[in-house]
Order: C-alpha cells, then sequence, then structure tokens
C-alpha cells in the first residue's frame, strides 16, 4: 500500500480483514475478557476510521495498530479500576477464552507482570518484534527496552520456579 489514507469502504474491508485478528488478540491479552477485547477492538477500528493515519506500509501499519490497541487497553482497563461497581449489579465476569497451548501458565506470569515489562515481553515474544523496533514503538531508548527484558526474564524466573529454567 502506498503511503495514502484508507479512502474506500473496500481499502477498509481489506485493512480490517487483514488487522481484527491480530488486534483482537493483542486487546484480549490484556483485557482478558471477551467483550472487553471486542470493545477495544472496535474502538481501535473506529480510530483508524477517524483519523487521517497515513501508513507507508504494512509494517508501519502493525506498529501503529501495536501501540493504539495497547494505548486504549491500559486506557479502559484504568478507568474500569477506577469504578466501584459490584458484582451483583453487572453480573459475573465473563470467564476468559482459554488458550489451547501447554504453557498457559506462562502466558499467566507474562500478563501478572507489571506492565511495563508485561509491553515488551508480550511485544518481543508474541509479536516478534526487536528491541530498537520496540523501543521505536514506545518511545524509549533500545538499552531501557533490553534492560526490561532483563527484569522480566528474572522475574518470571522467580514467578515461576525452576520449570521452565534450566539451573
Amino acid at each position: 500500500m502506498s503511503e495514502q489514507a484508507l479512502r474506500t469502504d473496500a481499502d477498509f474491508e481489506l485493512f480490517y480483514e487483514r488487522n481484527w485478528k491480530y488486534v483482537y488478540r493483542l486487546c484480549f491479552s490484556y483485557m482478558k475478557q471477551e467483550t472487553d477485547a471486542e470493545d477495544c477492538t472496535e474502538d481501535v477500528f473506529v480510530k483508524v476510521l477517524t483519523s487521517d493515519i497515513r501508513f507507508t506500509d504494512e509494517t508501519h501499519e502493525r506498529k501503529w495498530l501495536t501501540v493504539t490497541a495497547m494505548n486504549l487497553c491500559k486506557d479502559r482497563l484504568k478507568r474500569m479500576s477506577r469504578k466501584d461497581i459490584s458484582l451483583d449489579e453487572e453480573g459475573a465476569p465473563e470467564p476468559a477464552v482459554p488458550e489451547p497451548d501447554d504453557y498457559s501458565d506462562v502466558r499467566e506470569a507474562v500478563l501478572a507482570l507489571p506492565e511495563r515489562l508485561k509491553d515488551v515481553v508480550w511485544l518481543f515474544y508474541y509479536e516478534g518484534y526487536r528491541a530498537d523496533e520496540i523501543a521505536e514503538m514506545l518511545g524509549s531508548p533500545p538499552s531501557t527496552i533490553r534492560n526490561r527484558l532483563r527484569d522480566a526474564r528474572n522475574l518470571l524466573k522467580e514467578m515461576l520456579g525452576g520449570e521452565y529454567f534450566a539451573e
């Protein structure tokens, strides 16, 4: 795609089909509930429609979607944590969709990391970005990203014990 805005319904439809699963998966990793992840995913694509963003290529597109989805999810989680709603009023929370892999305990440990560490681990290991790409996306020096990855690995080692780490 050359540098241009999504001008037609057909352009947006192709863009959406190419990216919605990725955005939903990322939102679900933050929100942990289907409905909240769906809402955040929808918000990301509404933001695309309402802004005059011009993507230079699919890499630029993916990076913009990643940062936008992460920020929208974090904002929504902050708003949700400020609300004092009883479960009786809202009903029981929806169960999270189980992951079909054997490493769900690792995934849960990653999601339990402090936000600054979780972001870099998710982008590095789950999305396959390099440290310098993550640094650009998050506006931090590459050395900071590498340090956060090191800190996250050490914390995960403590959280998971020796189960996944050779002594």
